[in-house]
């Protein structure tokens, strides 16, 4: 299936994320090509639908936010119609405090993007001082960049893969809001995927909002004895008058019942707009 990449995308640098789920794309496929980074999950897919040899990861799914809307939108717009999701994996998320010195205690600054800030507001209210300078970064790599500026009561908020990318010390592990946390991130492209057995399909369906149409196209799916894992309503942007719903369900597009059943969800649907079908990795 990626035999003839010869880039990838990558959401973020410097121990994102979305690096860490690229490291184990990369020992599951066995494949290294060249990597570039974006500061956003648009300039991803557009650079990806641009490029039908380059594949991309972005972030899909937060276990506790749920679907970044971000990355859907752009997966269901016409203006990217080339990008489908190709694989998918789950990492668990371990934001650490990151910092020069080994001496907790001393911290008075931190550097971080604001979606860390956030993510990690409980412990920087409840453990670091009261008068702690903030300074917002773009990613974890400016904020790494930016540390250098600083004396050495200055922290950063990354990864166990930032510290090893930058040689810092690790203050404090899992410092997030809360605990378990996990990400889904998605393989993007426009390359065709094999059946793999443990495959799913992901729709959009745009429909009138008429009393029932959910209900009916449900029924579908239990007639077919195929179990939905996702699924998901809302009024479209652009027409307030229609429901966008988002289906995830088990099977490929190649195998005859799952073709079965977007055909007959067609009657149902103004549009009915495929996204991928995709195994775990």
């Amino acid at each position: 299936m990626f035999e003839n990449i010869e880039e990838i995308i990558c959401l973020g640098q410097g121990g994102s994320n979305c690096e860490i789920a690229l490291d184990k794309f990369y020992d599951t496929y066995k494949i290294s090509v060249y990597k570039r980074s974006f500061q956003t999950i648009a300039e991803c897919v557009q650079y990806v639908n641009m490029n039908p040899t380059t594949i991309g990861i972005i972030p899909y799914e937060n276990s506790v936010e749920g679907v970044i809307a971000e990355s859907r939108e752009c997966l269901i717009s016409p203006q990217y119609s080339n990008v489908k999701i190709l694989a998918e994996t789950t990492i668990p998320l371990h934001n650490c405090l990151l910092s020069k010195t080994t001496e907790f205690y001393s911290i008075t600054g931190i550097i971080a993007h604001p979606n860390a800030i956030a993510h990690c507001q409980s412990f920087i209210k409840n453990e670091m001082p009261a008068n702690l300078n903030i300074i917002l970064a773009d990613d974890m790599a400016e904020a790494a960049g930016m540390l250098n500026r600083y004396n050495l009561t200055y922290s950063i908020i990354g990864t166990e893969k930032t510290a090893q990318i930058y040689n810092l010390n690790i203050l404090k592990r899992d410092i997030d809001n809360h605990a378990n946390l996990s990400m889904r991130c998605v393989i993007i492209g426009s390359c065709r995927t094999e059946i793999t057995g443990n495959d799913t399909t992901s729709i959009v369906l745009f429909l009138n909002d008429r009393k029932g149409a959910l209900l009916d196209m449900v029924k579908v799916f239990v007639n077919h004895d195929i179990n939905i894992s996702h699924i998901n309503s809302q009024m479209c942007e652009t027409d307030t008058a229609k429901q966008a719903v988002f289906i995830d369900f088990e099977g490929h597009i190649d195998e005859p019942a799952t073709a079965s059943v977007i055909e007959e969800l067609r009657p149902y649907a103004d549009e009915i707009r495929f996204i991928g079908s995709y195994g775990k990795f």
